[in-house]
């Protein structure tokens, strides 16, 4: 065991339908509250939204550590939890740099860069499918101000950057 390195977990297919936060709590029932985890998948509640971007599917890491590999005995209790990658018998880890590259590109995925005026198509919630203009940009680019009009009325409604996609002119 290395200090520093992190346990790979592959999920499960009975994970698939799994949200974000029970999957949490699956890492946290099988490891214990303060063990340190990481899902490639970064989920925000933001008002009537859930904003989700997922970096890749199918995996959880754990910080290595005697512990997590005491529970590891424990696995196959836990359905969501496939396997852990081993090669030869030897547990396959990766480092805490790789998880830092990870966590950083998952943050830069959820925000937009996107110029005042430009026409956004709602792709979810209440405002699905309904196309409107940038006014604002809050958060560093996780939420987007977009102002909507509707026959009846013209309004303006934070909408999470992963929710929106840019319409080209």
């Amino acid at each position: 065991m290395s200090i520093g390195n992190w346990i790979i977990l592959e999920l499960s297919e009975l994970s698939d339908g799994l949200s974000y936060v029970a999957l949490v709590n699956h890492v946290r029932d099988m490891f214990g509250e303060q063990t340190e985890y990481f899902i490639p998948v970064y989920q925000e509640k933001m008002g009537s939204y859930t904003s989700t971007c997922t970096l890749f599917e199918g995996y959880v890491f754990v910080r290595d550590s005697n512990s997590v590999r005491a529970s590891l005995a424990y696995l196959r209790d836990f359905k969501v939890f496939e396997k852990v990658l081993s090669c030869h018998g030897k547990l396959q880890t990766i480092d805490s740099n790789a998880i830092g590259v990870m966590k950083r590109k998952l943050n830069k995925a959820v925000k937009r860069k996107l110029s005042m005026g430009c026409r956004v198509k709602v792709l979810e919630g209440i405002f699905s499918n309904l196309i409107g203009e940038v006014v604002g940009v809050d958060d560093g680019g996780k939420k987007i101000m977009v102002k909507i009009k509707t026959l009846s009325r013209e309004m303006i409604a934070p909408v999470p950057s992963t929710s929106i996609e840019e319409i080209m002119s």
